[in-house]
């Protein structure tokens, strides 16, 4: 009797111990958008985890055009500094901006002035660091994505 206990115990700590330190993102609006041309939209990239370890997410919004290819739009480190990459600061006028809510749990990435070119898969993903040893070590990674279409104008 007392070995089954233990196999019962040993197996809830097991399947039910690791669901709730798992990292989970959710993009809205997904899993596509229809935006018209000249109009401005917001991505919400919401993390949730259920643990409450001391854990600090690095998020990135990546950017695939349907020409091809992967731009890095924006992130955010452990510290919640925010960067823009390379494609977000090659516009003559400032284009996207991100911004942080809710204890960083919520990323907004507004998108302004909708052109053609802005058409493609917008991901958000976020690398969750945890604290061992007096050393920051990535321990889990997960990701959301949404299609921004166009839409015609008559």
């Amino acid at each position: 009797m007392k070995i089954s206990a233990v196999v019962i115990a040993f197996l809830t700590s097991v399947f039910f111990g690791n669901i709730c330190s798992a990292i989970n993102v959710t993009v809205i609006p997904s899993p596509f958008t229809l935006v018209a041309e000249g109009d401005n939209i917001t991505l919400s990239c919401q993390v949730s985890q259920c643990s409450r370890s001391v854990s600090l997410p690095v998020l990135r919004w990546m950017f695939q055009p349907e020409w091809g290819g992967e731009l890095l739009v924006a992130r955010v480190n452990m510290r919640k500094e925010k960067f823009y990459g390379n494609y977000t600061k090659s516009f003559q006028k400032p284009k996207m901006k991100l911004t942080v809510v809710k204890q960083g749990r919520i990323y907004n990435l507004l998108i302004m002035n909708i052109t053609e070119q802005d058409r493609g898969l917008y991901s958000c993903r976020v690398q969750e660091f945890k604290k061992h040893q007096k050393r920051w070590k990535a321990s889990t990674n997960s990701s959301a994505s949404t299609m921004l279409r166009g839409e015609t104008l008559i």
